[in-house]
């Protein structure tokens, strides 16, 4: 994605961007003043999960309005572009309280989207709310082994669930694209994540790919980018593995619960760090 023509103006953010999202941070620096509740003229819709502009609509969307340093707006633009995938978005300028802003509208806004009715928060995401209280209520119920393999196979739901809500998170602060495993690394540069790792993991395992059982790797609690693998691992054997294997209940189970606590953290911190 290119920069807008004119990097000088300020940015409306009314997602990802805006002050207490998680993308914020990327920007947060450059800012030299932020006016609150500022609106533009459209019709707020999501695609993808993604809210995005109709700029034909007549209602009032409401979000930020960004003014960056002025030697750092090209910076500050380049952030944005950096995590902002050209097949949902477009730059136009706009009028938000009589000033003229740069605003990321949504390419073909209609197609493949549903209105939205209110201020998106990513808060709100149900990868974020629901998919953890499911996963949490799945590792409950099925804390113990049965010969029939449903526990195992509830918690391997679990397991790629969590994923989805990981993968989510890192795609709303790093990038929109689709590089999943490249994304999925930043998490281990967190230092919430490995303050989280070292608070739920107490002794060293390791396991071996599926695919290729002369590698492996090992989950160790002063090992942050180490660890985050084994827990990555653990999923990919999960869709790899034509037949489940009774001793991987165990790790399983443990592998659920201390990720699950951990991304809680990554997740409230995230958020935290954004405001």
């Amino acid at each position: 994605m290119e920069l807008p023509p004119n990097i000088t103006l300020p940015f409306f953010a009314y997602g990802i961007f805006r002050p207490g999202q998680l993308a914020f941070h990327r920007v947060k620096k450059l800012v030299k003043e932020t006016r609150a509740q500022s609106t533009i003229r459209g019709t707020l819709r999501l695609r993808d999960g993604l809210p995005i502009i109709d700029p034909t609509g007549h209602s009032e969307i409401q979000g930020d309005v960004l003014i960056f340093e002025p030697n750092a707006q090209a910076d500050a633009y380049q952030r944005i572009i950096d995590i902002e995938p050209d097949k949902h978005y477009r730059w136009d300028v706009s009028i938000s309280n009589g000033i003229q802003v740069n605003v990321l509208f949504g390419k073909s806004p209609q197609n493949g989207s549903i209105e939205y009715d209110g201020q998106w928060d990513g808060r709100n995401d149900p990868l974020f709310t629901s998919a953890l209280e499911v996963v949490e209520e799945t590792l409950q119920a099925n804390s113990e082994f049965s010969w029939n393999l449903k526990p195992l196979f509830c918690l391997q739901m679990a397991y790629l669930l969590l994923w989805s809500s990981i993968e989510r998170y890192v795609s709303l602060k790093y990038h929109l694209g689709s590089r999943v495993t490249h994304k999925v690394d930043f998490l281990a540069q967190e230092s919430a994540f490995a303050e989280a790792l070292q608070q739920a993991v107490k002794n060293k395992r390791e396991v071996f790919r599926a695919d290729k059982p002369q590698e492996k790797f090992v989950l160790d609690p002063n090992n942050p980018k180490e660890s985050l693998d084994y827990y990555y691992q653990i999923r990919s054997n999960i869709t790899h593995r034509g037949k489940a294997v009774v001793r991987d209940y165990d790790k399983l189970k443990d592998s659920l619960s201390e990720l699950s606590a951990i991304f809680r953290q990554v997740l409230s911190k995230g958020f935290e760090e954004s405001a």
